[in-house]
């Protein structure tokens, strides 16, 4: 062959060793669970702005509605393979009723019987301690310690926002409801190996017909304003198709313990945004629980496989 045809691959003239590989390859894992952070908390943001012009559930119902659209938009491209077996279809189903549909209106509806977000926070942050709990075997000494660690520091980030005055009993039956279907989906997707976009269409598209029947017979209203379109486009694209596909390819390919501990880090990073966007002050235990949270977080992901 001749030379002037061979095609010069490396720009800068050599190929990278197996030290750089390995570098490149522990740096792009690393950003994938700080990305999803990132993403994740975002989502309240953006919420937040979009419940100004829509009620929870109808809001909820158009962001699974145009989710279905977009993955069997890129099924129709890709073909990926569907589950093969009626049993595997209904155990999507169910995962994705806990993990979308269950998980987001218990989520709304804990709010709108007066739990601050700061204890619906703390609440949910009771689940990397039952996940642990659910799959001792999978952790150690230092998991046990970081995950104490995030939950206290959980607590001093959002301590000023806890209210316990008002509180219904509904309110906590709700929270608790949101915290049983997030972690129950989570240990339900673990098991799931069908290909994740044909899981994710499924998914979407049992919330959205679950989410119908409540539309349809619960009076919701909704203004299609500027800004919930760009509040709905962002949770479609961000949160649903974005921050969700990373969060299941964690599921599937890391340890429960460890994946379901980067949660502890969306009420911090959540409340860095509100900080930055909405110009909402930040106390001195804010800061201290945050430092808690990253080191909680370190701790856990020191043992066991994130990614």
């Amino acid at each position: 062959m001749n030379d002037q045809s061979k095609i010069v691959v490396n720009p800068l003239g050599k190929e990278p060793t197996g030290t750089e590989i390995s570098l490149h390859s522990r740096l792009n894992k690393g950003m994938i669970p700080l990305l999803f952070i990132l993403m994740w908390s975002s989502g309240a943001i953006f919420v937040k702005m979009g419940l100004l012009y829509a009620d929870p559930l109808i809001f909820l119902f158009f962001r699974f509605l145009f989710s279905s659209f977009i993955f069997w938009g890129v099924w129709l491209v890709w073909k990926s393979a569907l589950p093969t077996s009626f049993k595997e279809w209904m155990y999507i189903i169910i995962t994705g009723l806990c993990m979308q549909a269950g998980y987001q209106i218990f989520y709304f509806f804990a709010l709108d019987y007066h739990v601050s977000p700061g204890l619906l926070a703390i609440i949910l942050g009771a689940q990397p301690i039952i996940t642990t709990f659910i799959f001792k075997k999978e952790s150690g000494y230092l998991q046990w310690i970081g995950l104490i660690m995030g939950i206290l520091g959980l607590a001093l980030v959002v301590i000023d926002s806890v209210s316990l005055g008002n509180i219904s009993t509904l309110g906590i039956i709700s929270s608790l409801l949101s915290l049983c279907c997030i972690t129950g989906g989570t240990i339900l997707q673990k098991s799931i190996k069908v290909n994740q976009l044909s899981n994710m269409a499924i998914q979407c598209t049992a919330g959205t017909f679950f989410l119908s029947f409540f539309v349809y017979y619960l009076e919701q209203n909704i203004n299609w304003s500027p800004l919930f379109a760009l509040s709905l486009s962002w949770m479609v694209l961000v949160i649903t198709v974005g921050a969700t596909l990373l969060l299941y390819h964690l599921i599937r390919k890391g340890n429960l313990t460890n994946v379901t501990s980067l949660f502890y880090g969306v009420p911090p990073m959540t409340a860095l945004l509100d900080f930055f966007i909405f110009k909402n002050s930040l106390a001195i235990s804010s800061f201290i629980g945050m430092a808690l949270v990253v080191l909680g977080i370190v701790l856990v992901n020191k043992e066991g496989k994130l990614s």
